[in-house]
């Protein structure tokens, strides 16, 4: 999920740009004769400030990504599966932080948990979590 997210997010932002560079040429060749939508204009600059936006947040964890470097949480999480989406999703909350996962992370199920996290900080994308029913007892979501 961090790959494809961060390729995407790539994609549409060349795209974009390549899409604004061609309307300028045309322009350029056209002359006055040749006027761009407004709207068009608009909602391509916002998809490349988006899409910009989400690229640079995950290519700033991609070292920690590479290099495996995670920080760890370990102590009482409240854990959420959206099943609506592909594959569903899984979020461990637990102070300030929100933890995902991109699918429903080895068939967790929703409750109040003691939880070990490990996820990578600036994008908080989970790495690894294991669940157990409270501090020191049986681990609930390994397969």
């Amino acid at each position: 999920m961090y790959y494809s997210t961060l390729i995407l997010s790539f994609v549409i932002l060349v795209w974009m740009f390549g899409y604004l560079w061609y309307l300028y040429n045309r322009k350029k060749k056209q002359g006055d004769s040749y006027k761009a939508e407004k709207e068009t204009l608009v909602t391509n600059v916002v998809l490349i400030l988006l899409s910009g936006a989400l690229f640079v947040y995950y290519l700033l964890d991609l070292p920690n990504v590479l290099g495996n470097k995670t920080e760890r949480y370990e102590g009482d999480c409240e854990v959420w599966v959206l099943e609506s989406t592909k594959g569903g999703e899984t979020t461990a909350s637990f102070g300030n932080h929100t933890i995902v996962f991109p699918e429903n992370y080895q068939g967790a199920k929703e409750g109040s948990y003691y939880c070990e996290v490990a996820y990578y900080p600036r994008t908080e994308t989970g790495a690894s979590l294991t669940l157990y029913k409270s501090k020191g007892g049986k681990v609930v979501n390994q397969k």
